[in-house]
């Protein structure tokens, strides 16, 4: 039986948001060999349970805190147009309908943290599949190992949400015992260790891991996603992931849920059967502070995300 392995990490700010919620419904949820591996910042998470180890993503990843140590009083750099002497610069094509506005898809520093979880875990976590999923999930019921490794063939590097443009990356697991999968993660990590990220179009993980792919295996990836059929912007719930799993993208986090508006077909799941009456927070008010900075996030970019 192949071995398997889950990833995620998240602002330190994000915890009581959704993190803490995804972690539970992962021990709730997943299977007992199936560990999840938690790349936290700054302090670690107090939640303690034998499925769930923790990395200190900043302590073990010293090529993040170098990047973001060079970028991080570049506003350009960070997604906004400021631009300061000897500072990056947007490509000239890049983004027309995100051309003179702050973007998350030119925060790279922000999404820096993503791509740099994904290159540690694939270099020593040592199961056959690591699988990345978005901290701002949450699993409602039992899903098997045996479905996760399903998806993804063993002779393929890797699947993916596909969309119109680049995947939708809440999901993507990794064959490890591929022979390209170091010179994939060394090509992505490459971007920031020698700045060739800002020769790129976009600057965010989704658009990055599409050019990358390409680039090294552009055969070796199975759409999950738009590529399997699957219809509408929320991809990630309409696909077969959505019979397991919720995602709380952009706006949603502050409901903590998705919508029913948001499925393209009928789920038989009792979650989504009252998913518009599920309370996910127990009458606890979301802190308004959260929210306004959700908002202003989603706000920063009319494309993706």
């Amino acid at each position: 039986m192949s071995s398997l392995a889950v990833v995620t990490t998240f602002p330190p700010n994000r915890w009581t948001t959704y993190a803490k919620r995804m972690i539970e419904s992962h021990i709730q949820h997943w299977p007992d060999d199936v560990k999840l591996y938690v790349y936290y910042e700054k302090q670690k998470p107090d939640l303690v349970n034998e499925k769930v180890i923790y990395v200190d993503l900043e302590k073990e990843s010293p090529e993040l805190t170098a990047f973001k140590q060079k970028h991080k009083g570049d506003p350009v750099a960070n997604g906004e147009t400021t631009e300061i002497p000897g500072g990056v610069r947007r490509l000239p094509g890049a983004g027309d309908k995100d051309k003179n506005k702050g973007s998350f898809l030119w925060d790279a520093v922000r999404f820096s943290h993503k791509s740099f979880t994904v290159a540690h875990a694939l270099k020593n976590i040592d199961t056959d599949y690591v699988l990345w999923l978005d901290a701002d999930t949450f699993t409602f019921r039992p899903i098997t190992k045996e479905f996760v490794v399903s998806l993804l063939p063993s002779d393929k590097l890797v699947n993916y949400l596909g969309r119109i443009t680049y995947p939708e990356c809440g999901w993507v697991c990794y064959n490890r015992r591929h022979p390209k999968i170091n010179q994939f993660i060394d090509e992505w990590t490459k971007l920031y260790t020698t700045g060739t990220i800002f020769k790129e179009i976009e600057w965010h993980d989704s658009y990055l891991f599409w050019q990358v792919l390409k680039r090294i295996a552009p055969t070796e990836g199975v759409d999950i996603g738009k590529g399997a059929g699957v219809e509408g912007l929320h991809v990630f719930i309409n696909s077969v992931l959505g019979d397991y799993i919720d995602h709380m993208k952009g706006k949603r986090k502050i409901k903590g849920k998705s919508s029913l508006s948001d499925l393209r077909g009928k789920k038989e799941q009792a979650y989504w059967k009252n998913v518009e009456n599920y309370d996910p927070f127990g009458g606890v008010k979301f802190d308004p502070k959260q929210e306004k900075d959700i908002v202003s996030k989603v706000a920063k970019g009319t494309q993706g995300n």
